[in-house]
């Protein structure tokens, strides 16, 4: 009518868009579960979020690096060298969780992020966002759980009784949360899992509802160091059995008696424990370091002889370098398995090892016509995985 006003339609209310957000990443002090995180971290960054990362002392340089504000919690290890028993290691990683569990609810206390992106084996992450009720992400730096997993990875029926899940699951129970919350790391709403889709053991089984398959996402390592070839016509052989399992004196000596004569430069990553003079007398063509940036030798690589941790194995394949894969625990030999069978390189068992075996694999993978074929597949496929910018979206999404 005329002089008259409707009422307005009602307005809905803006969609909240989830930027800037706080992202807590949350993890074990580990360099193999650190490092895959360290390049989500800076996309995060890049794209406006705040990023905050719960870890020890050790890891605070390489944290600040990618952008991130480090949280720190005691580390309750006495320094030993990862136990290869996945059982005992599990046990562990319990310890880890109950003694940073207190200190890191009052850090958080008064700054609850609006999400969580947390290792597989960070419980203490996963209980405090079930507490805080904000959503999850599980970062995967090896197999997601897959029918079978945790006899082949843990030698135990089922998560029940894994050493110390009592003691766990009663500390979900004092902070009220349902303990079958635990069994959201094996069947996560969203995951990231930082190797392709074809290298996941049995992936038809994976529970995962939503599951970034981002392969290797690589960051800026420049902090780590540089590296050249001496010689740019030589090929390049880099033996590394990553962090956690280097005191193997014994078999950096067969390496060294292995690749002497070969007409290669080697590159030999022993950790801090084993002294470079305790391996005898160096051929002219074989340095060895307690570390080395990896990266940049792979950059280099013709071939990588390694323990086949998830982290080494796709950043070598990202650069295209076939492997020896010398396992040294129950998950190694499953991704060992999975590079002989996806033609990657080859699996030489260390009760097989000697330095002939050696020096028969490297030349195998570096001129196998098959092999060759099967790492440039799977180099392209992680091109194609997205990286950091796939794990970045999943997150957004969760957010």
């Amino acid at each position: 009518m005329p002089g008259t006003h409707p009422h307005p339609a009602p307005v809905a209310a803006p969609a909240r868009e989830p930027f800037p957000a706080h992202v807590a990443v949350f993890n074990v002090p580990m360099h193999g579960h650190v490092n895959p995180t360290l390049g989500v971290v800076e996309e995060l960054v890049r794209r406006g979020h705040r990023v905050s990362y719960a870890v020890t002392e050790d890891f605070v340089h390489q944290v600040k690096a990618a952008g991130a504000e480090p949280v720190l919690y005691p580390d309750p290890g006495d320094g030993s060298e990862a136990p290869e028993d996945m059982g005992e290691g599990f046990e562990r990683v319990v310890d880890v969780a109950l003694a940073s569990l207190p200190v890191l609810a009052r850090a958080y206390g008064t700054d609850r992020p609006d999400l969580v992106l947390c290792d597989i084996y960070a419980f203490a992450g996963l209980l405090l966002a079930a507490r805080w009720q904000v959503p999850a992400v599980v970062a995967s730096p090896t197999h997601l759980a897959y029918d079978g997993i945790v006899p082949e990875f843990f030698g135990v029926p089922g998560l029940p009784q894994l050493p110390g899940f009592g003691r766990l699951a009663a500390a979900f129970a004092e902070q009220g949360v349902d303990s079958t919350r635990i069994h959201d790391l094996v069947r996560p709403e969203h995951a990231v899992a930082f190797f392709p889709r074809s290298f996941q053991r049995r992936a038809d089984t994976v529970a995962a509802q939503r599951v970034a398959y981002a392969g290797p996402a690589l960051g800026d390592r420049s902090y780590q160091g540089s590296w050249r070839p001496p010689r740019p016509d030589v090929p390049v052989l880099l033996v590394s059995l990553g962090s956690q399992f280097t005191r193997r004196p014994e078999f950096y000596r067969s390496c060294v008696q292995a690749f002497a004569e070969l007409p290669w430069h080697v590159v030999m990553s022993v950790g801090p424990a084993v002294p470079v003079d305790g391996l005898g007398p160096l051929p002219a063509n074989v340095e060895v370091h307690p570390h080395v940036p990896q990266l940049a030798v792979l950059a280099h690589a013709d071939a990588f002889v390694t323990h086949a941790g998830m982290g080494g194995t796709m950043e070598a394949l990202h650069f295209g370098v076939p492997l020896v894969a010398v396992p040294q625990m129950a998950e190694q030999r499953v991704n060992a398995d999975r590079i002989e069978r996806l033609r990657l390189g080859v699996h030489l068992p260390r009760e097989s090892v000697t330095p002939e075996a050696l020096r028969e694999a490297v030349l195998r993978v570096s001129s196998d016509r098959d092999i060759r074929a099967g790492v440039a597949a799977m180099r392209r496929e992680i091109a194609a995985a997205g990286g950091a910018g796939a794990a970045a979206d999943l997150i957004e999404r969760a957010l």
